[in-house]
This record gives C-alpha cells, sequence and structure tokens, in this order.
C-alpha cells in the first residue's frame, strides 16, 4: 500500500500459509489440543490484520474525502468573503454537500478511536515523545476558520 511501518519499513500485507500435518493422535491428546489453539489464534490474528488493511485503506480514501471538502470549504469561505456584504445576490445552495452532524459523527469515531489506543498504550506505559510525533506529521498546527 506504500505506507510506512516503524522506522521506515514499508508495511506489506503478506498473506498466511498454514501447513495441517496429521498428528495420528487422538483429540484429547494434550499436543493436538495445543496445536488446535495455536492454529486458532493465527486464524484470528490473520482476520484482524485484513479488518486493519481494510480500515487503513478506508482511513486512506477518507483522508482525501476530508482534503478535497476541507479545500472546498475554504474556497466558499474566501467567495464569501470576497462578496462582503452582497453575499445575498449569490445565495445558491451547495447540493450533495454533507450535514455538518455526519462529518462530526464520524470525527467523533475516529477520536474514540486513537484514544482508546492512547490509553492502551499508556497502560502498557508506551510513550511516544512530541518530537517523534512531530517528525511523523502528528502536530496539531492552528486549525479554524480562513481570514478573509
Amino acid at each position: 500500500m506504500g505506507s510506512q511501518g516503524s522506522g521506515g519499513v514499508p508495511l506489506v500485507q503478506a498473506p498466511y500459509t498454514v501447513l495441517l500435518l496429521p498428528l495420528g493422535t487422538s483429540r484429547q491428546d494434550p499436543g493436538a489440543q495445543s496445536f488446535f489453539l495455536w492454529l486458532r489464534r493465527m486464524q484470528a490474528l490473520e482476520r484482524e490484520q485484513d479488518a486493519l488493511w481494510q480500515g487503513l485503506e478506508l482511513l486512506q480514501h477518507g483522508q482525501a474525502w476530508f482534503e478535497d471538502h476541507l479545500r472546498e470549504a475554504q474556497r466558499q469561505q474566501l467567495h464569501l468573503g470576497a462578496l462582503g456584504e452582497n453575499f445575498l445576490t449569490d445565495l445558491h445552495s451547495e447540493p450533495g454537500r454533507p450535514p455538518l452532524a455526519q462529518i462530526q459523527k464520524v470525527n467523533i469515531c475516529l477520536q474514540n478511536l486513537i484514544h482508546e489506543k492512547e490509553l492502551s498504550r499508556q497502560q502498557k506505559g508506551v510513550t511516544q515523545p512530541k518530537e517523534e510525533m512531530a517528525q511523523r506529521g502528528c502536530t496539531k498546527g492552528p486549525r479554524g476558520p480562513t481570514r478573509v
């Protein structure tokens, strides 16, 4: 997908190959049970990875969508600012724009997911220095309306 993992290593989606070997023992054999539990855990991890890859792809599409709509909203704000008090002469509606409530709902879902991850890291004692976050582009710069 072209994304970079930790340490600059590219993330690559690699399928699993599972080889089943007959054990020649009963299902009550501890070795067979252990193997079965291991195999079940591997399958669960594979499903989790599939869901994470799908989520990453959706986030990439979502980021492009947000950037496009942000640019359009800024363009409209600049246009409206240029009209000044004559804005009433240019009251064409913008069909197809998502309601603000839907955008805020998506933002809350993403924020909750990120907050959950941060709590998990804090519980494990893992913290990320601010310098490292800044290098990755995670800084929170000034956001808000475009000044006209």
